[in-house]
């Protein structure tokens, strides 16, 4: 048996992140370029229907915004060096080989990876452009665990005709969830940008999804048919159990709030989301309309990984 451990730490910096260059600041701006009010001042609709903020607040502290520096432009999306990123990782690997038929390996890793800005799309641009510090959290990449085992058991050579040339084989796949960002799905800081607003003072991907749990089995033969040449056929079950994995969760908490309505949900299907779900919960919405808050969908699943699967497949050899 070979028992192995490591550790890697690395740090990334002048990583490439968006930002939204047309955004008024908090306190207003005026220069012969544009002019922009203070956001105490302005907004209110077609902005957002959550202004004017008092001292250019929101009800919770966080800035408010009183729309774009431009008004001849929309989002104005760019692209610089700023980004920093994280990465612990701890590694214990385990090989053996039982006998002269039956070899084991298994892989656990724990990690934690932080960063302050994922991708580059308009979804990843910083909820405050004036305090970008703000971003910095788990990275959407965080998966704390993960365990992965596969072996592979012969038959013998001596055995009989009718067993030999089998082969057993599994891959054993157990992962911790990924984290998502919860969103309020509204424009409630008058910065025009729908997309990144996140509910009080959560921060970036601090809701977990569904733990991920899978096993695959393959049963095979090889069939000698000359000194030269082979037939191979196989058996594979994907999912073997056909567990419900979970790819993608509803992280769109409802349009009409700025803070959290009750418990705070922190994982897919913690008590705080069946609530929700349930609809257990409710606000006192500040817009009148629209679609109900919390949204009942939060924490539901929203795409799948495949369900069980299986698969013949045939390999001639010469």
């Amino acid at each position: 048996m070979v028992v192995s451990a490591g550790y890697l730490f690395l740090r990334a910096h002048k990583q490439i992140r968006p930002k939204n260059l047309n955004v008024c600041p908090p306190g207003g701006l005026q220069n012969s370029a544009t002019f922009c009010p203070p956001a105490s001042v302005i907004p209110g609709p077609p902005i957002t229907p959550f202004g004017p903020f008092p001292n250019n607040k929101l009800a919770d502290g966080r800035d408010g915004f009183s729309g774009v520096l431009y008004t001849n432009a929309g989002l104005m999306y760019f692209l610089d060096g700023t980004g920093n990123a994280e990465y612990d990782g701890a590694t214990l690997s385990v090989n053996d080989r039982f006998g002269q038929y039956f070899r084991f390996n298994a892989n656990y890793t724990w990690s934690h990876t932080r960063d302050d800005g994922t991708f580059t799309t308009f979804v990843s641009t910083p909820e405050d452009l004036y305090n970008r510090a703000l971003e910095r959290a788990d990275s959407v990449q965080d998966v704390r665990h993960r365990f992965v085992a596969n072996f592979t058991a012969d038959t013998p050579k001596k055995a009989p005709a009718l067993l030999r040339d089998f082969e057993f084989s599994s891959i054993i796949n157990l992962q911790s969830p990924r984290p998502f960002t919860i969103f309020v799905g509204n424009d409630i800081n008058g910065d025009t940008n729908p997309v990144t607003d996140r509910v009080g003072w959560s921060p970036r991907n601090a809701y977990r999804g569904d733990k991920l749990y899978s096993v695959d089995l393959r049963l095979a033969r090889a069939f000698r048919l000359t000194e030269h040449t082979k037939f191979d056929l196989a058996f594979d079950a994907f999912n073997v159990f056909n567990r419900q994995n979970v790819n993608e969760v509803t992280s769109v908490y409802g349009g009409g709030t700025i803070d959290f309505c009750g418990a705070t949900p922190q994982h897919f299907g913690d008590a705080a989301s069946l609530a929700i779900q349930q609809g257990n919960v409710s606000c006192n919405p500040i817009t009148n309309g629209g679609a109900p808050e919390p949204n009942p969908l939060f924490g539901t699943a929203r795409t799948m990984f495949n369900p069980r699967q299986l698969q013949i497949s045939a390999k001639f050899t010469f």
